[in-house]
């Protein structure tokens, strides 16, 4: 009994940090870091009497669309309440509250639900939303059949961009290719994955952000001097956090490039429906291999949190192969599988975006109303943060051709550089942190998503309300005026 009690009581947790996987603390995920904990221990002091220069705070840190206020799509919300609770199709004052159109998709939705949205479905997906996927990928592309038996659900795009990184990393040595600025789940998820990230460095000098193919080159060829593999090259277009839109003669490159190398093709896309400039226009990179006749093998991500639809928190999203070896796809099939399904909800959320109302249907003139408000909206606040941003001091940012993202690159000067090195941060964070305190701005600091050395950038999203979207920049502006006046070298 005595020896049962001294282990009872002297035994050390098993999990501790020194004993969980290396891989896990190197892990890092800026988005929803440093400032954000500080942010809430501001909400928390706010709660307790404390005063700040500003009544709450302003998250510009994420794309999180409806938590800043959008509203979501009705003909989205009218069909899911539906198939989640088919009760509602029974009752006679339903057509009085529900357009018909939307009560017979929910209908025609449940009759090919096995065990309606409760029950799991296919691992692969429900065939009946990935029918919708690929009837949506081939008017999307104009260039033939999508086939639904290469199209995965998953719970948003990054379940997806998780399967296409356990597939193509197979050791130590095998490296990802990324764009610096990055979104930071790559480096992360191939740092878990113990592979290498391999970095290459976004053109910025015209005022656009662009892929130069050169320095994609230089940084494959670093990575072999150094006895790394490269594997895959991820893309994200629309850009996050650069917001570039790619012109097809530079994706037309990439896909050259990608052949030359033998590099397969993660293309994030899932801010597809939203660009914001009329020279450019979203393609994806399945229409382009397609035309170029090649065979480079592409994972391509899409997701319900994104566009103009804006619902992270139902988690629905999808990733199409294209060109993978059937025995892979197997293994891509049995890692599905494993995770059981996606979530029914986001699936058939999914399918209710991909095939939204026609003009025929009575839905339509609201669903399109609702569709032009949200786009419209996040088009005049792009230009409007884009032409305000570069009337700051020792601030420049290139256009916002579409995402939901600016990142403007900050001049530091020697001053405010060293007074960050003092508190032994980088001094982009020492910015946002400052910025944060005195406006309740949260930002996330170029630092987070990699950047060029010697330079200093911020992530800020597009996604304040319209009505708040001037001030929120006049704010900044006089605290970025402010700052740099006081760290004057």
């Amino acid at each position: 009994m005595f020896f049962y009690l001294l282990r009872k009581f002297s035994k050390s947790k098993v999990l501790t940090l020194d004993t969980i996987g290396e891989n896990v603390k190197k892990a890092e995920y800026a988005v929803r870091g440093d400032i954000l904990k500080k942010a809430h221990e501001i909400v928390e002091s706010i709660a307790k009497g404390k005063k700040y220069p500003f009544k709450t705070l302003t998250p510009c840190n994420i794309g999180n669309p409806q938590f800043l206020g959008q509203k979501p799509l009705t003909w989205v919300r009218q069909g899911l309440s539906l198939v989640v609770n088919p009760r509602l199709l029974d009752y006679p004052e339903l057509p009085s509250y529900y357009p018909p159109d939307i009560i017979d998709r929910s209908k025609h939705l449940l009759t090919r639900i096995q065990g309606g949205i409760g029950a799991y479905s296919d691992s692969q997906g429900l065939l009946v939303v990935r029918e919708s996927v690929a009837k949506y990928i081939e008017m999307r592309d104009g260039i033939g059949p999508s086939d639904p038996a290469d199209i995965f659900t998953t719970n948003g795009a990054s379940p997806s961009i998780d399967i296409a990184l356990t597939v193509a990393i197979s050791s130590a040595q095998d490296g990802v290719m990324i764009p610096i600025p990055q979104y930071p789940l790559y480096n992360a998820l191939i740092t878990i994955k113990k592979g290498q990230a391999i970095g290459y460095y976004m053109d910025s000098s015209d005022g656009y952000w662009s892929l130069n193919i050169e320095e994609m080159q230089r940084s494959v060829d670093l990575a072999k001097k150094n006895h790394i593999k490269p594997r895959a090259l991820v893309v994200i277009n629309p850009g996050n956090p650069t917001g570039q839109v790619l012109s097809e003669e530079n994706m037309q490159q990439i896909v050259k490039f990608c052949e030359i190398n033998n590099l397969v093709i993660l293309a994030d896309e899932v801010y597809q429906d939203n660009v914001y400039i009329p020279t450019k226009k979203f393609t994806s990179f399945r229409k382009v291999i397609s035309q170029m006749g090649t065979k480079t093998e592409l994972f391509s991500f899409q997701s319900l949190s994104k566009g103009f639809y804006g619902e992270c928190g139902i988690r629905g999203g999808y990733m199409e192969i294209l060109n993978i070896d059937n025995q892979v796809k197997d293994q891509i099939s049995k890692l599905a599988s494993i995770m059981l399904c996606s979530s029914t909800l986001g699936q058939v959320g999914i399918e209710l975006v991909l095939n939204p109302p026609n003009e025929q249907m009575p839905s339509f003139e609201r669903y399109e109303i609702e569709k032009n408000e949200i786009l419209s909206a996040l088009k005049r606040k792009a230009l409007l943060m884009y032409e305000l941003l570069n009337t700051m001091d020792n601030i420049t940012c290139n256009y916002v051709e579409g995402a939901m993202y600016a990142m403007p690159c900050v001049s530091m000067s020697k001053k405010a550089i060293d007074e960050a090195r003092k508190i032994g941060v980088t001094a982009d964070k020492f910015y946002v942190m400052k910025a944060l305190e005195e406006t309740g701005i949260i930002l996330v600091p170029g630092s987070g998503f990699g950047q060029k050395p010697g330079t200093f950038h911020f992530r800020i999203t597009v996604l304040t309300p319209e009505i708040s979207f001037r001030d929120l920049l006049l704010s900044f502006k006089k605290f970025n005026d402010n700052f740099h006046k006081q760290y004057r070298d």
